[in-house]
């Protein structure tokens, strides 16, 4: 395993807050919590509920650091359910040891079923079971994807699968969330909110959030809508009316007020591109809302087919 040098680490953590667009201050924090991790000092739990693994893939495709590099000499990953060779008692050894030790962090990818006995079953244990547990002995949760993070596809409106949000399982245990939750939507997460929110937690311990969505400032307080490279084009009322043309995307469906997220400052693919940047509307995978609600559309035809309302002041990124 390579040794980083104090100097590899502030590097690091630089380059983390430079693709989040976070501040130098905010580069030191995100260094002493990476240090932290690659001391082994923090060690992490990844879960999975009921998802399609594609918070595990986005994470995956990371870059400088690469995957490789991340799993097996930055973070101290003690499980995860994908990646991971064991299997069986021995994980359910692992796992129940470390709880009882404490001083770990959880990452939970997936709704979670509040009442399917049968789903998600782990070591002989159904999710309901096996999580309490580990998430009250946990010093930190995150939510990663809409899915754990609001319910998402799992939970959407008019299935049976009784699924629900990481958040609406713990209340329904009674298992304390303030101050140890935290959620990090995305359909999927980018692999840079996931790697800052944890740095940060576990360096300088919960971060400011937004109080009804759990999400931190630091990553999720402006909406893409807010910081979109086309915003101008809003405010002058220029749209446009065909895929490829100059102009605001809204008329052709862009929900980019509706989502808070850093992709205009990161972008996707070691920052090659994203969604609006290729010409594409914003479908608001962010949203508490996405993939859950009936009438929350992956999409707008037009401003006559807007059926997901929301405010002025929505559209121009206050989530207050």
């Amino acid at each position: 395993m390579e040794t980083y040098s104090r100097r590899d680490i502030l590097r690091m953590g630089a380059c983390l807050a430079a693709g989040l667009g976070l501040s130098g201050v905010q580069g030191m924090v995100l260094a002493e919590g990476l240090e932290k991790i690659v001391t082994g000092a923090a060690k992490v739990i990844w879960l999975q509920a009921m998802s399609c693994t594609g918070c595990s893939v986005s994470f995956l495709n990371t870059e400088s650091p690469g995957p490789v590099e991340i799993l097996t000499e930055v973070i101290s990953l003690v499980y995860h359910q994908t990646i991971s060779a064991a299997q069986g008692d021995d994980v359910q050894k692992l796992i129940d040891q470390l709880s009882a030790q404490g001083n770990y962090y959880v990452v939970i990818e997936g709704a979670v079923p509040l009442n399917m006995p049968t789903a998600c079953i782990m070591g002989g244990k159904p999710a309901e079971t096996l999580l309490p547990p580990i998430l009250r002995n946990a010093k930190a949760i995150l939510a990663i994807g809409t899915c754990a993070a609001f319910g998402g596809i799992p939970s959407a409106e008019g299935n049976s699968t009784t699924a629900g949000s990481v958040r609406s399982f713990m209340e329904s245990r009674g298992i304390p969330i303030e101050g140890r939750l935290l959620n990090c939507p995305g359909c999927p997460t980018h692999p840079q909110s996931l790697l800052g929110a944890l740095a940060y937690v576990i360096s300088k311990g919960y971060p400011k959030i937004n109080p009804k969505l759990l999400t931190p400032d630091m990553l999720y307080k402006h909406s893409v809508h807010d910081e979109c490279p086309r915003f101008h084009y809003w405010s002058k009322e220029i749209f446009a009316n065909k895929f490829g043309e100059e102009g605001c995307l809204f008329k052709l469906g862009c929900l980019g007020p509706l989502s808070h997220t850093h992709c205009p400052r990161s972008q996707w693919n070691s920052g090659v591109n994203w969604c609006i940047r290729a010409g594409a509307p914003c479908n608001a995978c962010t949203s508490e809302y996405f993939a859950k609600r009936r009438d929350f559309p992956f999409y707008r035809k037009s401003e006559a087919y807007h059926s997901a309302n929301y405010s002025e002041a929505e559209r121009k990124g206050d989530q207050s």
